[in-house]
C-alpha cells in the first residue's frame, strides 16, 4: 500500500472508533445497495479491502463509514467468509467531508483510462472513487495513486487529473490515515489465514 508521511488528525478517528467499531461475518459487499435512502454516496475504495462510504440521505441527513475487510483462507484458497470493520463516522463530520470533497471536484473526476499518459499496471493497489445520486453516477480509478516511480521511469509529467485525484484522497486520508487504520484492524484480527488486496497473511 503507498506510504504517506504526515501529520495526521486522529481525533476525528478516535471518536468514530468510541462511537461504533464492528466486526462480523458477511458474505456480501457494503455499497450503493445499502443505502436505498440516499440522496447522494461517495465512495473511496483501496482495492477490495477498504473504503470510505460517505452517505447523504433523501431528508438531507448524513451518515458515513471508514470499512475494513479481509476473507478467510482454508488451505490456502480464498473462501466466501469475510471479517468486517465498520468504523463509524459522526454524521457532521461526514456532511463536512463531503462539502468539501465535491468543491475539490470528487463528482467529476475521470478515469484514468480516458486521461492521456495516465499509467495503469496489472499489480499494485488500485484507488477508486464512486459517486452516485439519483440522477447520474461515476467511477474513476487510478493505479499506484500515490506513486511517481513509473511516471519517472517512462519520462511522463504526471496529468493534471491524476495530480487532482491525488488530492481528493489527500483530503481523505488526512482524516482517517487509511493504511494505519486497516493495519490496526489486521493487528486485531483473531489467529487464522486471511486475504486481501493480492496478498495472504497468516495471524498467529
Amino acid at each position: 500500500m503507498p506510504r504517506i508521511l504526515k501529520k495526521v488528525n486522529y481525533i476525528s478517528l478516535i471518536i468514530g472508533l468510541l462511537v461504533q467499531t464492528v466486526f462480523s461475518q458477511v458474505n456480501n459487499n457494503l455499497g450503493f445497495s445499502e443505502a436505498p435512502d440516499s440522496e447522494k454516496i461517495y465512495k473511496t475504495e483501496i482495492d477490495n479491502y477498504q473504503k470510505v462510504l460517505l452517505v447523504q440521505t433523501d431528508n438531507n441527513k448524513y451518515s458515513g463509514f471508514v470499512i475494513n475487510k479481509v476473507w478467510k483462507q482454508k488451505r490456502h484458497k480464498k473462501t466466501n467468509d469475510s471479517l468486517i470493520q465498520k468504523i463509524k463516522i459522526p454524521n457532521k463530520e461526514v456532511k463536512e467531508l463531503m462539502t468539501k470533497l465535491n468543491k475539490n471536484g470528487f463528482e467529476s473526476l475521470i478515469d484514468c483510462y480516458e486521461i492521456e499518459n495516465c499509467i495503469s499496471g496489472l499489480d499494485g493497489t488500485t484507488i477508486t472513487f464512486s459517486f452516485q445520486n439519483s440522477d447520474k453516477s461515476n467511477n474513476a480509478s487510478y493505479w499506484e495513486l500515490n506513486s511517481d516511480y513509473y511516471y519517472k521511469q517512462n519520462k511522463v509529467e504526471l496529468p493534471g487529473e491524476v495530480l487532482k485525484a491525488r488530492k481528493i484522497y489527500k483530503i481523505i486520508n488526512d482524516k482517517y490515515d487509511l493504511e494505519n487504520t486497516f493495519s490496526t484492524f489486521l493487528d486485531r484480527l483473531p489467529k487464522g489465514e486471511y486475504s486481501y488486496g493480492m496478498l495472504i497473511m497468516t495471524k498467529k
